[in-house]
């Protein structure tokens, strides 16, 4: 009985200290480097989503170009075919 008495104060012990030394060691909040990262790391985002929006408006400027090119390729290859027609008449 003396012994479990013992290796359950010594394992009680031994937590209560792991747990001290683990609490101890845990800050209560982020240091100012830490937070002027995060700043840093959020200025980042936020550009990189500007860009993002930009290169969008980009595509969706040459997808445009390229209809309107595409649109116009197919009234000349139309008109080029009305042109055939009527010569081999």
């Amino acid at each position: 009985m003396y012994r479990l008495n013992k290796k359950v104060t010594t394992i009680g012990v031994t937590l209560l200290f792991a747990g001290s030394m683990l609490l101890a060691g845990c800050s209560s909040g982020p240091d100012e480097a830490q937070l002027k990262q995060l700043q840093s790391l959020k200025d980042e985002v936020a550009q990189l989503e500007k860009d993002v929006k930009a290169k969008e408006a980009q595509k969706a400027d040459l997808d445009r170009a390229i209809a309107e090119k595409q649109a116009k390729l197919k009234k000349c290859n139309d008109d080029q075919a009305v042109v055939k027609q009527r010569l081999a008449k």
